[in-house]
């Protein structure tokens, strides 16, 4: 996996990672991971490296000025123990760990999001705090600290309606958490006189994660061998790409509760189109190519070589209607479709008005 690694080993190619990718041969050891998302300038991090060396130290941050910032530090303090991702945070934890295998997370100073319309922006909610339940081991614990005491509360509320966890201390929350590493902005607002507020929760029993949470974080259910989407359509007849191009809808296709798939664009190439997609649930949003092109035995709908999405039902959705789509504009025929059960269910009762009865081919 050397390939993934760039900027002197130290910054990870999220494009390059895998699903759950092996942590012990991305850092050359095997040691217990704990991981901080939003590391900023990175010297919490590099704290927390320099204290653990017998640690591997994860941090995750999706600026990329202060993701540079925080490798200098790295490579200034000659740390081996630590790499970098640029990702969001509930992304990274729902996509990068499989369960069980972190140690610790940490939390500097979250965004709190302060107005209510915004709220559902917190990085930390009930389904969060199920969702790092199940990558810590039993013991990991969750360390977060913030100046804004509604959200240090709501955060209490989540953890206290997991049954996962229990208080890091006597009391779950509290205003002083000596030896704690001081951040800049730690330093800054302490010198205002704000007050802090410290939150610290240990895992002491597995769980299983409800379909709810699933539902808001879908990589959760990843195993890295999801099987690409595609429908091969039988043609019996000479393709228009032009008229595919122009009859293609544009614009929402399709919404139930989180779950969105809209048409961007599309694109006319040689014996080709090609549909810019962006795919939304829950927490994840997805933007991809799909190519729908000639093949052998008619038509492909299939992602785009160009593109990597993660194959969630979502995507597996998208495909299977982008290719029912196809078959109505055709009057084509499914020949093979490897989408998953589910999605091309309902993708199908999606288009039930228009194609019956519904097509079942065996998907792979």
């Amino acid at each position: 996996m050397e390939e993934v690694l760039t900027l002197d080993g130290i910054i990870l190619r999220p494009q390059a990672l895998p699903v759950r990718p092996d942590w012990n041969q991305l850092f050359g050891r095997s040691a217990p991971l704990l991981l901080e998302i939003g590391i900023g300038n990175g010297e919490f991090l590099v704290w927390l490296a320099e204290r653990n060396p017998d640690k591997n130290c994860i941090g995750v941050e999706i600026d990329r000025d202060y993701l540079l910032k925080a490798r200098n530090r790295v490579r200034a303090a000659n740390l081996t123990n630590v790499r970098l991702i640029p990702m969001e945070g509930s992304k990274a934890l729902s996509r990068l760990f499989a369960p069980e295998t972190l140690t610790a997370l940490y939390l500097n100073f979250p965004d709190p999001w302060h107005k209510e319309r915004h709220k559902e922006r917190r990085l930390v909610n009930e389904a969060f705090a199920w969702l790092l339940a199940s990558r810590l081991v039993n013991g990991g614990q969750f360390l977060m600290v913030t100046d804004y005491e509604p959200y240090a509360q709501e955060v209490v509320a989540a953890f206290e309606n997991c049954p996962a966890y229990q208080p890091l201390w006597e009391t779950p929350l509290r205003t002083e958490l000596p030896g704690y590493y001081p951040t800049k902005y730690a330093r800054k607002w302490s010198a205002l006189g704000r007050s802090f507020f410290y939150i610290g929760f240990k895992k002491v029993q597995t769980i299983e994660l409800p379909d709810w949470v699933l539902e808001t974080y879908p990589l959760a259910s990843l195993k890295g061998d999801e099987v690409m989407p595609q429908v091969i359509l039988k043609v019996d007849h000479s393709v228009d790409w032009q008229a595919i191009w122009k009859a293609f809808p544009k614009g929402l296709i399709w919404k139930r509760g989180d779950n969105v798939i809209n048409v961007k664009g599309c694109y006319l190439g040689d014996d080709c189109v090609v549909v810019d997609l962006v795919v939304t649930e829950g927490r994840l949003m997805q933007r991809f190519f799909v190519s729908i092109h000639a093949h052998r035995e008619g038509v492909m709908v299939k992602v785009h070589d160009a593109s990597h999405p993660d194959f969630t039902l979502g995507v597996h959705r998208a495909v299977a209607l982008l290719g029912l789509t196809v078959k109505r504009l055709l009057n084509a025929e499914i020949r093979h479709h490897s989408c998953e059960a589910r999605a091309w269910r309902e993708a199908n009762e999606h288009f039930r008005e228009f194609d019956s009865p519904e097509e079942t081919p065996t998907p792979n």
